[in-house]
């Protein structure tokens, strides 16, 4: 396998039990694509990036690259390499000694090594650094280093441990670019964990959300923000209010629709929805940006009433966390015109179009 011939990473039903949490996972990173993951701390995903590698031996399950079961190989036999938090550098190795640490037990020889050096020390911002140690350098060189060391023997597949979480916020949107671009040059397959929901949308071609050890929902980043499959989803992402349905309500019509009243409001939902908002812990979703403020008073199909919690400016636009009977807090984007003060209770209005229904949890 070669970085110019892209494979595809399966991870097919890994699982690794411990006394009161359990990770089981099914995940596909396709062939010459990156495949975010993301999550709340302890959800399970470094394990199952561990267990991909063979770092980890899972109970059960297979991971599958290229079409090749790898799930009995060690891990330097597997064509994937890993990028670590703790950039587990070579202390008494300088830069270009640890980039070309695999390249040398591969037997590749010195000209080629130096070349191989010297580009990923450019095209990763760190040219003049080849002789310093892992002690002279910050921790944003470091993980640099960390990353050229992995990429210098171009594996098929890489995965990414979050590489970027201790590094300060400018510092990360600058390195995750870096290595979208490098990964775009090279052609590898990637998987890309993190705990950062804004880092993993710009990085992943998809994305996958994990919670309790389990993945929630995999698909296109736009997909997951636009279509949670759940509450739970939709609560991570924060694409929108999440509203508990109390009852159904049937209005009859030529067309027929549906009327979903929750504790908040009494919204419109198509007639083919009626099995959805009739199961046990259905929510009404809709985007943050679909509601905007009215005259109208609650009670009207279609608006709702909520307190605002928080008003942010954001340039084109007023971030406005609002609290709705029974919903918690979301975040709404509101016109920046938009008359709404912290305190106050304010009547927003949802088109009908923008309804949809979810169940609490992703089955």
């Amino acid at each position: 396998m070669s970085a110019s011939d892209p494979v595809r990473l399966e991870m097919v039903e890994l699982t690794k039990a411990w006394p009161g949490q359990v990770v089981s996972v099914s995940m596909v990173a396709e062939a010459g694509g990156i495949l975010a993951v993301a999550g709340p701390s302890g959800c399970g995903k470094s394990t199952a990036l561990r267990m991909a590698a063979g770092l980890e031996p899972p109970d059960s399950g297979r991971v599958v690259v290229g079409g090749r079961d790898v799930s009995a190989l060690e891990p330097s036999r597997r064509g994937i390499g890993m990028v670590f938090q703790d950039y587990a550098l070579f202390p008494h190795l300088d830069v270009a000694g640890n980039i070309e640490y695999g390249l040398r037990t591969r037997g590749v020889k010195a000209a080629e090594r130096r070349a191989t050096v010297s580009r990923l020390l450019d095209s990763l911002g760190l040219s003049g650094f080849e002789r310093r140690r892992p002690s002279e350098l910050s921790g944003g060189e470091r993980q640099r280093v960390a990353l050229a060391r992995t990429l210098a023997v171009e594996p098929a597949v890489v995965l990414f441990d979050e590489p970027l979480s201790s590094l300060d916020a400018a510092l990360r949107k600058r390195l995750r670019s870096d290595i979208v671009d490098e990964q775009r040059r090279l052609g590898f397959t990637a998987v890309y964990v993190t705990h950062d929901l804004e880092e993993a949308m710009a990085v992943g071609d998809r994305l996958a959300v994990m919670a309790d050890g389990r993945v929630l929902q995999c698909g296109p980043p736009d997909e997951l923000w636009e279509r949670p499959a759940s509450a739970e989803v939709a609560a991570f992402i924060g694409s929108g209010p999440c509203l508990p349905v109390v009852r159904v309500e049937r209005v009859e019509r030529d067309d027929g629709v549906v009327v979903a009243v929750t504790s908040a409001g009494r919204f419109a939902a198509p007639a083919d929805g009626l099995s959805a908002l009739e199961t046990a812990g259905a929510r009404l979703f809709f985007d943050r940006s679909a509601a905007t403020p009215c005259a109208a008073a609650p009670g009207e199909t279609g608006v709702f009433s909520a307190r605002c919690v928080r008003l942010d400016y954001a340039g084109d636009s007023l971030e406005c966390v609002v609290e709705a009977d029974g919903a918690g807090l979301s975040s709404l984007r509101l016109p920046k015109t938009a008359e709404a003060r912290v305190g106050d209770m304010i009547s927003l209005r949802v088109p009908e179009a923008a309804v949809r229904i979810l169940p609490a949890a992703a089955r």
